[in-house]
């Protein structure tokens, strides 16, 4: 069974190709099944629409009254859906970040500017910490992290290789010594 949209579509294509047959070469039905469907819209809103002869069709005073108001109807649906699907392709919002310090210095600041530039319409909050946090219970939507997940419910993007170096002056050297392993640095 046909949407009232669809009739609407196809009650509207009916009157811009002057046909039935060509109404139905362009939405892939029937001229019978395009006949019936009008001769159903007619039934269901208790008037006629269109006058037939074999050659012709013709608007009544309802088809006109009613092919003016499909048009306007159609034409809003078509402004919703380009509206939802443009929001989607743009995106838009509010987002909470987490990052460690060293991230956010070192990889989030410089990439902002660019970012912001490309999609204006997001913005943000930044919780900038050491600390793990908890995403769900602090309502982060975005977190920068290092390491492994602990929680599989969450899903995780590699984004950028961190390299990690340690280093210690030569004074510091000089009165420690050099740690052969890290738990040596407790000393």
């Amino acid at each position: 069974m046909a949407s009232s949209a669809s009739e609407m579509a196809i009650f509207q294509r009916v009157v811009e190709r002057g046909s039935f047959a060509g109404a139905a070469e362009d939405v892939g039905l029937s001229p019978s099944a395009i006949a019936k469907l009008i001769t159903r819209l007619e039934q269901r809103l208790g008037v006629r629409l269109i006058n037939r002869t074999t050659r012709h069709l013709a608007l009544t005073a309802e088809g006109e009254i009613y092919l003016d108001r499909v048009r306007e109807i159609l034409s809003a649906i078509e402004a919703a859906e380009s509206e939802v699907t443009s929001a989607r392709a743009l995106p838009r919002g509010h987002l909470w970040v987490h990052a460690f310090p060293v991230v956010a210095a070192d990889h989030l600041a410089p990439a902002l500017p660019d970012f912001l530039a490309r999609y204006p319409h997001v913005t943000f909050d930044f919780m900038v910490t050491n600390r793990v946090v908890d995403l769900v219970g602090e309502n982060v939507d975005l977190s920068l992290r290092i390491g492994p997940l602990e929680d599989s419910g969450l899903v995780s993007r590699k984004i950028v290789d961190l390299r990690r170096v340690v280093c210690a002056s030569p004074s510091y050297l000089a009165r420690h010594g050099w740690p052969a392993e890290p738990a040596d640095l407790a000393a």
